[in-house]
């Protein structure tokens, strides 16, 4: 796995978004890193070709000072989207969505906005939308795309705020947003750890699969070795 991207290099990335929002529709760090997220965790492998056009509204080349700015910036953003990768591997209970905080002049009261983040995982969604079907339309766990339905849709915002305290709902959504999103990962735990496996070190255990490392940590995220957890004699699965 490339090296995780240092502060310095991520306020790089943020700063050049910032400014070429001046001279083109591209996303902003926050949609990026939830537009990045939902092609990481989800059902079905995206080639960068295919996710790449998308962050600056569609146009396969922003415009950049030089080629070595333009390889710069595209070796940031794929090292960003491997360092997601890697985040979830190592740790899903530990995820962080990449939210803004707005400080309002008159009260001086700061707000999160996922607005952001969750249109950026949107997108994602929408690159492969028929792969994302079975979670879309399962009676179960499509509750887990709720906060990302109602901060990127309008519609669905003042659906689920009707005849509710908005401020209320907000928070609820908010606070379940990072847990929704290691659901959705553990959602496609099955088709996406077989495609994982090809690039990474780690033998990952698919779960209802054989052929695994029985020894190796479970995919479910339980912290237990799989023969112990999901791989265990008549466990459900």
């Amino acid at each position: 796995m490339d090296p995780l991207l240092s502060e310095a290099e991520l306020s790089e990335l943020e700063d050049f978004l910032g400014s070429y929002l001046e001279h083109g529709d591209c996303m902003d760090i926050s949609m990026l890193d939830g537009y990045l997220t939902a092609i990481a965790i989800g059902p079905v492998t995206l080639v960068p070709s295919e996710w790449y056009p998308p962050i600056w509204g569609g146009v396969d080349e922003p415009r950049f000072d030089s080629a070595e700015q333009a390889q710069r910036i595209s070796e940031l953003i794929v090292r960003y989207h491997n360092q997601i990768i890697g985040g979830f591997l190592g740790a899903p209970e530990a995820f962080v969505p990449y939210l803004y905080e707005y400080a309002y002049e008159k009260d001086g009261k700061w707000e999160v906005s996922a607005e952001e983040w969750c249109t950026g995982f949107s997108l994602g969604v929408h690159l492969r939308t028929e792969s994302w079907e079975p979670l879309i339309k399962d009676k179960e766990f499509s509750e887990l795309l709720a906060p990302i339905v109602a901060f990127s849709w309008e519609t669905a915002w003042k659906q689920v705020t009707k005849r509710r305290d908005e401020a209320r709902v907000r928070e609820e959504l908010l606070d379940f947003l990072p847990f929704a999103i290691q659901g959705i990962y553990l959602y496609w735990h099955p088709e996406r750890a077989e495609r994982w496996i090809d690039t990474v070190t780690n033998n990952l255990p698919v779960r209802g699969r054989s052929g695994n490392s029985r020894n190796a940590l479970c995919g479910c995220g339980s912290g237990k070795k799989y023969k112990k957890c999901c791989g265990a004699p008549g466990k459900k699965r």
